[in-house]
């Protein structure tokens, strides 16, 4: 049997095009940049971070996605996060960009699944694409760690979206 669509075209026709970032060192008070969008605006349809390295367990750590339009000021997408003591395989998503938690959790519920925000819990192996698509436009995507130094920790990241304008595109930083 031929398989006549293969994945990777599935994934484009539902989400997008894919940028990927290596693992990202987590550092405190510093904006890191993890993607910067070119020529354009884009509709983000999906942000996601998985832990290569586990973080360290420093009380308070927390960590939130900001985004920073050329010639423009850093806002945040989310509202910090608690990942202290994350372990490896631990997932993060973006998942309405509405200031609302960096890290997705769910339970289930007689309907399906329901989002559970404001909360932490350690080691989530399950993560939520974008409930409804972002537009920004060209600038930069950023992590930033505060309270504490983490020490350790890192996060390899995924993002997928949409060009909005003719040429405008999105690479890691």
């Amino acid at each position: 049997m031929s398989t006549l669509i293969q994945g990777d075209q599935i994934r484009a026709l539902m989400l997008g095009i894919r940028a990927t970032r290596g693992p990202t060192t987590l550092v405190q008070n510093t904006g890191t940049s993890l993607f910067t969008v070119a020529a354009g605006k884009v509709a983000l349809t999906g942000v996601i971070g998985e832990v290569t390295t586990a973080v360290a367990n420093t009380a308070s750590l927390t960590a939130k996605l900001q985004f920073t339009p050329s010639g423009g000021s850093a806002a945040d997408l989310c509202a910090a996060t608690g990942i202290t003591a994350d372990v490896a395989g631990t997932l993060y998503s973006l998942t309405s960009g509405v200031v609302t938690d960096l890290l997705s959790i769910q339970s289930v519920s007689v309907l399906g699944v329901t989002p559970v925000l404001a909360a932490e819990v350690p080691s989530v192996t399950f993560a939520h694409l974008l409930w409804r698509p972002i537009v920004v436009r060209a600038g930069a995507l950023s992590i930033l760690v505060s309270n504490h130094d983490p020490g350790t920790g890192a996060v390899k990241w995924l993002l997928t979206y949409i060009p909005l304008d003719d040429g405008a595109s999105v690479a890691a930083s």
